[in-house]
């Protein structure tokens, strides 16, 4: 099914241009487990294979891979993100007790991260990184409550240093990027995984912490 659709997503839709891009870009935003990779390594190669590195390579570039997957990916992650800003606090309430999360810890790391810059550092640095989950990001945003335009502008400019990376790179690499993206998304999934490993580590020792201090 996947396969299927990453398929149709490279024949179908890409060739279709920047609108091509931008779709695919909303497309493999909402349904997280398309490598992230694939539409903009993918859109480097078609739409560049085989041009000289120059003025005309970089406008097709910006046009045709930058700016329709910066806007795809801004508009493909609203429904993850507004999921996750509605509904982080009725999960928490009912179920952060059974890992010592409570909504107050969360409202008070939103103060935190609203106070300085560092929410739009986060979003942007994370955006800007080729291995870091999609859907992470989207979903911390929007539990912590990042104010949506912060969110959106923030992750356009992070996604715009993430496409130029993976474009170019689809560029280069030509029809071998079939081989690299899929390295990428299993880079992604490692990430993942020490995310959660380090959330658990995390809520494990302010656990600890707790009882100590009892």
């Amino acid at each position: 099914m996947i396969h299927t659709l990453i398929t149709w997503l490279e024949t179908v839709v890409l060739p279709l241009g920047a609108p091509g891009v931008f779709v695919a870009s909303i497309v493999e935003e909402i349904i997280a487990i398309i490598p992230s990779s694939v539409v903009q390594m993918g859109a480097g190669f078609l739409f560049l294979q085989g041009q000289p590195f120059g003025i005309e390579a970089l406008m097709v570039l910006v046009t045709h891979v930058l700016l329709p997957a910066s806007l795809g990916v801004m508009v493909g992650s609203l429904p993850i993100y507004y999921a996750a800003y509605y509904g982080g606090k009725p999960i928490i309430d009912r179920w952060g007790r059974f890992v010592s999360v409570r909504w107050e810890e969360v409202e008070k790391a939103q103060q935190k991260f609203s106070e300085t810059s560092r929410e739009e550092l986060f979003i942007f640095i994370c955006r800007a990184l080729p291995i870091m989950p999609s859907v992470v990001i989207t979903t911390f945003s929007g539990v912590v409550r990042v104010p949506v335009g912060t969110y959106l502008l923030y992750t356009f400019l992070g996604t715009l240093v993430r496409a130029s990376i993976l474009g170019i790179l689809g560029w280069q690499l030509g029809a071998l990027y079939h081989t690299y993206a899929p390295q990428i998304d299993h880079l992604e999934k490692v990430g993942l995984v020490l995310i959660l490993i380090g959330a658990g580590l995390y809520y494990y020792f302010v656990q600890k912490n707790k009882r100590t201090q009892i």
